[in-house]
This record gives C-alpha cells, structure tokens and sequence, in this order.
C-alpha cells in the first residue's frame, strides 16, 4: 500500500540573478531588475511530498516528526541568507527557482534515505505566481501565473434555447457574465546550467501576453476572442483554446500543463492532445 505525504516549510532569503561572462547590459536585457548588487527577497515556501510503502504497525510511511526535522535541516543553510554569496552549494550558479528546487530536493532525499520513503517531489514557491517542481529528474517544471478578465455566455449552438436556459442557468444570460480568470502555465525542460532556467521567464511573459493574455484580456469569449467563435466557451473549451495558442510558442521547454482558474472554487487542466504511443 503506497501513500503520499507532503509537508510544507517556509524560509526567507535574498538573491540575485548574475552572469559574470555577461556584460551589464547583456545581464540587464536577460535578468530585468533582478540584476542590483545588493539582491532581492522572498518568503519561500517548499513543499516536499514523499511516498512509500504504509507501516500496518503505525499506521505511517513516516514519523511526521522525522520529516519534518530533515525538511527543517535542509533549509536551515538557506534561510535568512543572501544565496549567492553564502549558499555554497550553488558554486556560482544563478540561484534561480529551479535551481534551488533541485538542490533541496537531493539534499533531503539523501537525509531520508534511510527511511522507507523516498522523495517524490519538491515545490518551491518563490512567490504565489512562480514555483518550481524538482521530481530527482533530468527536468524540472517551472509554473507561472496569468491573469485576465474577460466576459462569457454559456450557450451551445447544438441545443435549442430552452434546453440552454435549462442546462446553465444564470450563466446562460444573453449579456453574459464575467471571470477574473487565473491561469497557470507549467512549462518542463532541463535546467539550462549557465542560466540556471529552463526557460527565460522574460521571453515566456511575453508569449503569454502577446498571444492570449493581451488579446483576451477585457473582451467577450463569445463575441471578440477568433479561437473561440461558435464554440460555447466553457473553461474547458477555453483551456484547451489557451494550449493551441501557447503550445508552438514557449520553446525550447515544452508546455507541460495549462491550469485555468474560473473562480477560486473552480480549475480545469490541460495537458494537450495525447502524443504518439502516450496516453492521458
């Protein structure tokens, strides 16, 4: 019987995006305004799910309590730090999300190895909008969030009117109604070791925004957005919309995932069409 247990633990630290072999102006054009000397924080929060067979004598895969001290030691060195000058793990590396997920992830996997489990993935947040999952792979994931706010009908061109009215509701008013909609965009590549990421977040903002979120943002799905017409614009349809526009675009990751908020009680994932000899 295998479970799955994740803990979740916050540190604060500094760091700052920097390439030596860059000029200033190469640096400034790639890292933004991550680039001032001094460095800039974040509150992290790491997560770290671990699995493994259950013990029918306690009824855990794992004493919580010894997880939780590994977990606390792994980050213990990073915590109120500035990372590029006092983690040395990262021998000069780009303190980049992704790097760091990966770093915490080998070293707690060695601190439980010992235990019946092993550590399936780590997640860091460096902020609400940016996290990173490191599974022990030769790739890692790294998730952004978007917004926009747009308008919507539900109503199929295949049913008849009463049998829409009956079918949505309220959501099948003939002004429509409004989301301020959240969407997650999970991209998955290997990290690139002289940037440290897997993909230049700059140049992904800007796909994202150019092809969906400036052209979706305060519009109406039914009546403005050309990859919706005659389609009802149910999140699903809008997800999968999304992917079709932003999958040829994120190079040279891969779009991983697409996860659409409609409200905060309502999300809907995509993972695009099944490739070759691959299922869903």
């Amino acid at each position: 019987m295998h479970v799955r247990l994740t803990r979740r633990r916050a540190f604060e630290a500094s760091h700052r995006y920097w390439l030596d072999d860059l000029s200033p102006e190469e640096n400034q054009r790639l890292f933004g305004k991550t680039t001032s000397p001094y460095g800039h924080g974040h509150n992290y929060v790491c997560e770290a799910t671990v699995g493994g067979p259950l013990d029918e004598r306690t009824g855990m895969a794992i004493n919580v309590k010894e997880l939780d001290a590994a977990l606390a030691a792994t980050l213990a060195p990073l915590d109120h730090r500035f990372l590029n000058e006092e983690l040395p793990a990262l021998a000069g590396r780009n303190p980049t999300t992704e790097v760091l997920a990966t770093l915490v992830r080998d070293d707690l996997a060695t601190r439980v190895a010992a235990q019946p489990v092993e550590v399936e993935q780590v997640r860091l947040y460096e902020t609400e909008e940016l996290w990173a999952d490191a599974d022990g792979g030769d790739e890692v994931s790294l998730t952004r969030v978007y917004g926009f706010s747009a308008a919507h009908r539900l109503h199929s061109p295949a049913l008849t009117e009463d049998e829409n009215r009956a079918l949505f509701g309220k959501c099948n008013n003939p002004h429509g109604h409004g989301h301020d909609y959240r969407l997650e965009v999970t991209v998955r590549g290997s990290v690139a070791p002289h940037t440290g990421m897997v993909v230049d977040l700059a140049r992904l903002d800007a796909v994202v925004h150019e092809q969906l979120v400036d052209r979706w943002d305060h519009r109406h799905l039914n009546h403005e957005v050309p990859e919706l017409s005659g389609v009802n614009p149910t999140s699903e349809n809008v997800v999968v919309a999304a992917w079709q526009l932003l999958a040829p675009h994120v190079g040279p990751a891969r779009l991983e995932k697409l996860v659409l908020w409609e409200t905060p009680k309502s999300a809907f994932e995509y993972r695009g069409p099944p490739r070759p000899g691959k299922g869903r």
